[in-house]
């Protein structure tokens, strides 16, 4: 692998700068890599070789001048294939939509990346319309966990997180609904931001689904960060500008009060490894003058089947605009359990937004007795990568501790903290776990992020090879 594709953005700034190289030259690094390796992980959707390089070319030649851009003029990133960009192509992980004409306009976040002159290399996978927390798709098949081709990568911003992992890119812009980029920086060993909502614009405005930053490290994320979330006026929940300059710093948890959630008292139990993993980061906490208390299971009755009926729900339209010939080729397991939501009624529908919004308001409380809460990104280590999830009947039950903080809008993170153990079924992946803070303490977040970060005992030693030494693992 080219030396270039392991160093950080601020090195490659610093490279820039020196004239060392150039925004041509890692470019270059880059395709060269997706070539021997997205063959093996599938995560690249469409590569945009003339678009990146007409702006690699113009970022080496401002670069040169004297005016770049900014802190990610030059770098290559990829967004998600749900993210519109001009002239590539939007599908949704949908085989029905392959033959959907280009975008014509740039999403909030496509917008920024270019305004700030980063290079948009191309888009990658996810699952059939976002509604899995899995890399399976109808259009683009299996994505692949870098880390072990036979487990998979989660979802829905599948291809960000196993493209990351194996050194494509230096950022990807996801989207999460339901933990769709913190879920696969759990699988695949990744930083990753779901903002509170509106704080990085994204269209349709939603108060559920957001746009969110993922990368390999918390300073990478935060450079994303800064300019994916300036403002855009086409979300009706964006929020204000805000003043960036001390992000960069850890936050020390001396004197915060943190809760550690462990049980949410319905689905999936956390599996010992991965218990084991948020222990260690809630001592690492402690030793630092946090208060740390373990919380009790969140909920006493399961609130989850009416979160499930109107995600159901919302599958459920999608498939309807489909042209109904072309319905059968969305992938079974989405479309059977898109069915059921066929029978509600109005009154259902608005029976169930009522008991989602109190669970809601449940766990905002819950949560509100601390400054932040630590929990698992997802309950066990991962599953097969041909798998919809933990359940294939409902494919996003298990983002049991994820979901709910679409739901109340609340910024949270994922930083992977540690790997399962070398030996048995499940050995040596990446184990993720989840940073949240209230409302509009995305800053904060991320700086305690980066705190707990710097105190982790594990090495990342990037798949990066994975085309060379894991060839056939599948």
């Amino acid at each position: 692998m080219n030396p270039l594709l392991t160093k950080s953005i601020a090195e490659l700034r610093d490279a820039f700068a020196s004239g060392d190289t150039t925004p041509l030259d890692v470019l270059d690094a880059t395709l060269e890599h997706i070539e021997v390796t997205n063959s093996v992980i599938n995560a690249i959707a469409y590569i945009d070789e003339s678009g990146a390089r007409a702006a690699a070319q113009a970022a080496t030649h401002r670069l040169r001048a004297g005016q770049s851009f900014g802190g990610l003029d030059g770098i290559p990133v990829t967004i998600k294939d749900s993210v519109h960009a001009i002239g590539m192509p939007w599908r949704h992980g949908v085989a029905a939509n392959a033959d959907l004409k280009m975008s014509t306009t740039d999403a909030p976040p496509a917008a920024r990346l270019k305004e700030a002159g980063a290079v948009i290399v191309g888009k990658t996978t996810m699952p059939d319309m976002g509604m899995m927390a899995a890399g399976v798709s109808s259009l683009y098949g299996i994505t692949r966990n870098p880390w072990d081709l036979s487990r998979n990568t989660g979802g829905s911003s599948s291809g960000a997180g196993a493209s990351l992992a194996s050194g494509i890119g230096f950022g990807s812009v996801g989207s999460d609904i339901a933990g769709s980029v913190r879920l696969p920086a759990g699988h695949c060993g990744l930083v990753a931001l779901k903002p509170t909502q509106g704080r990085i614009p994204h269209v349709a405005p939603s108060t559920m689904r957001s746009a969110g930053p993922m990368a390999r490290s918390v300073d990478d994320l935060i450079d994303l960060y800064r300019v994916i979330s300036r403002p855009d006026p086409r979300d009706t929940w964006s929020l204000p500008h805000e003043d960036t300059a001390d992000i960069h710093a850890p936050l020390s948890p001396a004197g915060l009060k943190i809760g550690v959630m462990l049980d949410m008292g319905y689905g999936h139990s956390v599996s010992e490894p991965v218990a084991a993993v948020v222990r260690t980061a809630a001592a690492q906490l402690s030793a630092a003058g946090a208060v740390v208390t373990e919380m009790p299971p969140v909920f006493t009755d399961d609130p989850y089947p009416a979160l499930d009926r109107l995600f159901q729900v919302r599958a459920r339209t999608e498939w309807e605009s489909i042209p109904e010939a072309r319905r059968f080729e969305v992938l079974p397991p989405v479309a059977e359990w898109a069915y059921g939501a066929a029978s509600y009624s109005a009154a259902d529908f608005s029976r169930d937004t009522d008991s989602v919004m109190r669970s809601q308001e449940f766990v905002r409380a819950k949560t509100s007795e601390f400054d932040f809460v630590i929990s698992p990104v997802i309950p066990t280590v991962g599953f097969g990568a041909e798998e919809v999830g933990l359940d294939p009947l409902q494919p996003l039950v298990h983002c049991s501790f994820t979901a709910w903080f679409n739901q109340t809008a609340q910024p949270a993170s994922a930083l992977c903290f540690g790997f399962s153990s070398p030996f048995g079924s499940n050995s040596g992946m990446p184990i993720g776990i989840q940073v949240v803070g209230p409302r509009f303490a995305d800053q904060a977040v991320l700086r305690l992020t980066k705190w707990l970060e710097t105190q982790r005992e594990i090495a990342m030693d990037w798949p990066v090879d994975v085309a060379s030494d894991k060839i056939g693992a599948a």
